[in-house]
C-alpha cells in the first residue's frame, strides 16, 4: 500500500485526501492547523459548475486604469506589493487576453462539472445534506449599466452550457421579499448550492477521511526531501518517509517548493468578512454577490456573513478594516443588520497564480512529487475535482477532464 502525505488540510487538501484514501492508499494529511481553518474557513460558501470568470480577462484591461485611481470596495492594493512584484502583475497582466479568457472558461467549466458530482457524493456519504441549500449563487446588479456590462460573461456562460434563470426586478423583489433595495436584474445559477457553514463541511469531509483510516499530523512541515526513492517529511520532532506527496498548501504553497527550487508565479487574493445578527430570519437561500457593491452576502436565518472584494497584497501584511468597513456599511441599505458577531474582521489569503488557474499535476522535476494549489476565489467548487484529477494521475489512468490547462509545467519552473 502506498503511502502518501498531503500537506495542507484546507478543503482541496481534505478532498484531495479523501479521494485517495477511497482508493486504498495509505493517507497522511500535515498541517500545524486545524483542518479547514485557514483560507477555506472565509468564503461565500458556493458549490457552483458556473463561476468561469477569472479575473485577468479582456474586461480587467479596459478598466485598469479606474481600479489603479479609484478605491472601490471590489479591489485594492498595496502600491508597495505591485512594485515589488512588478514582474507577477505584469505577466498576471498578459493573461488577460480573449483566447485565454475562453481556454480558461473551458477548463474551469469542465473542473466545476466534475468537482460539483463529487462533492454531492461526499455531502451525501458524510451526512452533510443540513448544512446546503439550493439554489446557492446568485449575481444582482443595481443599474441597468452594470448589467449591459455583464453581458461578455453572459456570453462566456452560454458557450459553456452552463445553467442560470435571469430575474428582472419584480421577480427578484417576490422570491427575495427580505432585500430592502430593489435590484434592476439577477442571474441565478440552477446547478448550483450554498453551503451554510464552510467549516463544518470542512470538519464533516475530514470525520470520514480519519474514519476510513486516514492520519493527520498537526503539526509544521519545516522540509521535504527526496532520498534514495522516497520522500522525507521533517515535522517538528521527527521524520516521515512517504511513497508520494502532494503539496496543498494554498497560499503556503510556494515556501515548500522554493527550497526544491521551483519558482512559483504565485500571489495572494486577500479577503474578509464579518458576521452579523439581523433583526428579523431572513430567507434567502443563495448567497449574493452584489456586482455593483463588490461583495458578497449569505444569510442563515437571523445571521450574515459578508464577504469583500480582492485586496492585492503581502500574505502577511497587517489587516486593514477599510474596505470590510465600506461594504458594511453598504450591506446595511440591503439587510436589516443588528449586531455584529464577530470583534474583528476574519482575513484570509486566497493562492493565485499568473493565468488565475489551479496548478494540478505531476511536478515538472521530481518524481512522485504532485501540485494540488492555486484556486484562487473558487477553492470550494474547484476542491473535489482536482482531488479526483490528482488520484488519477497517481495511479498513472487517464483523467476524466483535459488536465492540460492545468498542468504545472505550463510555466517554465
Amino acid at each position: 500500500m502506498k503511502k502518501v502525505a498531503i500537506i495542507g488540510s484546507g478543503i482541496v487538501g481534505i478532498c484531495t485526501a479523501v479521494e485517495l484514501i477511497n482508493r486504498g492508499f495509505s493517507v497522511t494529511v500535515i498541517d500545524p492547523n486545524q483542518p479547514g481553518s485557514q483560507t477555506s474557513y472565509g468564503n461565500a460558501g458556493v458549490l457552483t459548475d458556473s463561476s468561469l470568470m477569472i479575473i485577468n480577462n479582456p474586461q480587467l484591461l479596459r478598466s485598469l486604469l479606474s481600479l489603479i485611481f479609484k478605491r472601490k470596495t471590489s479591489f485594492r492594493y498595496s502600491k508597495l506589493f505591485v512594485f515589488s512584484r512588478l514582474s507577477w502583475v505584469i505577466n498576471f497582466l498578459m493573461f488577460s487576453k480573449k483566447k485565454h479568457m475562453e481556454l480558461a472558461a473551458k477548463a474551469l467549466r469542465e473542473l466545476q462539472v466534475l468537482s460539483l458530482k463529487t462533492h454531492k457524493k461526499l455531502i451525501k456519504n458524510t451526512k452533510s445534506n443540513n448544512n446546503i441549500e439550493a439554489p446557492g449563487w446568485m449575481k444582482v446588479f443595481k443599474t441597468k449599466l452594470s448589467y449591459e456590462k455583464y453581458a461578455y460573461e453572459l456570453d462566456i456562460l452560454d458557450k459553456n452550457k452552463a445553467r442560470y434563470i435571469l430575474l428582472n426586478t419584480a421577480e427578484i423583489k417576490k422570491q427575495f421579499p427580505d432585500l430592502q433595495i430593489e435590484y434592476y436584474k439577477g442571474v441565478l445559477f440552477e446547478n448550483s448550492l450554498r453551503v451554510k457553514s464552510p467549516i463544518e463541511l470542512s470538519k464533516n469531509y475530514f470525520k470520514y477521511f480519519i474514519k476510513f483510516g486516514g492520519s493527520f499530523y498537526k503539526e509544521i512541515c519545516k522540509d521535504i526531501k527526496f532520498v534514495n526513492g522516497h520522500w522525507t517529511v521533517v515535522l517538528n520532532k521527527n521524520k516521515k518517509i512517504f511513497d508520494e506527496v502532494v503539496i496543498c498548501a494554498g497560499p503556503w504553497s510556494k515556501d515548500f517548493l522554493t527550497n526544491l527550487g521551483y519558482k512559483i508565479p504565485l500571489a495572494w487574493e486577500r479577503g474578509y468578512h464579518h458576521h452579523f445578527s439581523t433583526k428579523n430570519d431572513i430567507d434567502i437561500s443563495p448567497a449574493i454577490h452584489d456586482v455593483d457593491g463588490g461583495f458578497v452576502y449569505s444569510c442563515n436565518k437571523n445571521e450574515i456573513r459578508v464577504t469583500s472584494g480582492v485586496e492585492l497584497n503581502f500574505r502577511e501584511a497587517d489587516l486593514n478594516e477599510k474596505q470590510i468597513n465600506e461594504v458594511v456599511q453598504k450591506l446595511k441599505t440591503i439587510l436589516p443588520l443588528k449586531n455584529k458577531l464577530t470583534k474583528d474582521p476574519w482575513l484570509g489569503s486566497r493562492p493565485t497564480i499568473a493565468d488565475s488557474l489551479p496548478m494540478i499535476g505531476k511536478a515538472p522535476k521530481h518524481k512522485n512529487l504532485w501540485f494540488n494549489f492555486g484556486h484562487n476565489h473558487i477553492g470550494l467548487s474547484t476542491s473535489a475535482g482536482s482531488g479526483v484529477v490528482i488520484a488519477d494521475m497517481i495511479e498513472n489512468k487517464q483523467t476524466s477532464i483535459n488536465i492540460d490547462p492545468f498542468l504545472p509545467d505550463r510555466f517554465i519552473l
